[in-house]
């Protein structure tokens, strides 16, 4: 449901986007599409977005990252703080508001 909602958020405000179920899909999607920005949950199968992440800077060190994840309370919350060390520009806490997400973005392109 996250990935609908950015993808008509960002469609009614003319981006174009590329997206991936996973954070293997998503590392081949970005070797492929080389884009302007990175949204990434924390929580995906088949490589979390910590690890998405740290492969992402390996390869790129000045792509701008958001990192999104929810159930922030308690151990979530430290993966958003590991996420920002890591190389997350921004990050946000779901449920995500949509100027919420549209000023990271802003901020970042």
């Amino acid at each position: 449901m996250l990935r609908k909602f950015v993808k008509e958020v960002l469609e009614i405000n003319n981006f174009k986007i590329t997206e991936a179920s996973n954070g293997k899909a998503g590392l081949k999607k970005f070797r492929e599409n080389m884009p302007d920005l990175v949204l990434t949950d924390i929580i995906m199968p088949e490589m979390e977005g910590i690890s998405f992440i740290r492969e992402l800077r390996s390869h790129n060190k000045e792509i701008p990252i958001v990192a999104m994840t929810g159930n922030v309370h308690g151990r979530m919350e430290k993966f958003l703080e590991l996420s920002t060390q890591l190389g997350a520009d921004e990050i946000l806490r779901k449920p995500i508001k949509t100027q919420e997400f549209l000023d990271a973005i802003g901020r970042l392109i």
